[in-house]
């Protein structure tokens, strides 16, 4: 036991004067035994008890700062305007609404049209909350208001979860809003006051 001890006690000497002309790391290193990482200056690893020969230390590694990493840059597919759906419902929506016009008044057919374009919203709003679209009520309330535009960009949406949608999606400023709160106040008055009105007597 005596032996071992001065054995230790010869190493850590030897070490001792090494060190006077080898510098230890100014910077975090791995242990040269166990590869523990110890802080600048360690003479002794924490982990193993072992003495630390500078002479043995390896490439220091520098500590990075966490804003000092640069993330990698996330490439999301973007859901694209659905042109051959609009044109498709563009054409559908103008049919039905001659139909309606030439058997209902326009009054009727605005009504008519109105609350389906409404119910297409509020199921927008209620399948995107449910599939965790980001954006569920303006992906519904844009279906309600400009339905001709919005409603086929979102079924073309919802068949691509992973992808992202940053015209309807994305984050916007204050006048973004008020112009979305004057076109609903828009569309609320023009709804009511064809209701109050009615048809045309005829």
């Amino acid at each position: 036991m005596s032996d071992r001890s001065n054995r230790w006690d010869r190493e850590t000497e030897e070490i001792s004067a090494s060190s006077r002309a080898a510098d230890f790391p100014s910077e975090a290193f791995a242990c040269p035994a166990c590869g523990q990482m110890l802080g600048p200056g360690s003479r002794v690893c924490a982990v193993c008890k072992a003495p630390i020969d500078p002479r043995n230390v390896g490439r220091p590694v520098p500590a990075v700062e966490p804003d000092t990493i640069a993330a990698a840059p996330i490439h999301l597919e973007r859901v694209r305007f659905p042109w051959g759906l609009f044109g498709i419902l563009l054409l559908a929506r103008l049919g039905v609404a001659a139909y309606l016009n030439q058997h209902q008044g326009l009054s009727r057919t605005f009504l008519i049209l109105g609350a389906f374009e409404i119910i297409c919203g509020a199921w927008v709003c209620f399948d995107a909350t449910q599939r965790g679209i980001p954006k569920a009520f303006r992906w519904g309330l844009g279906s309600a208001l400009l339905w001709i535009l919005v409603f086929p960009w979102y079924l073309s949406r919802r068949r691509k979860p992973q992808a992202a949608c940053p015209f309807i999606e994305a984050e916007v400023g204050p006048v973004t809003r008020v112009v979305f709160f004057a076109l609903i106040v828009f569309f609320l008055i023009t709804f009511l006051t064809v209701i109050i009105k009615g048809p045309p007597p005829g």
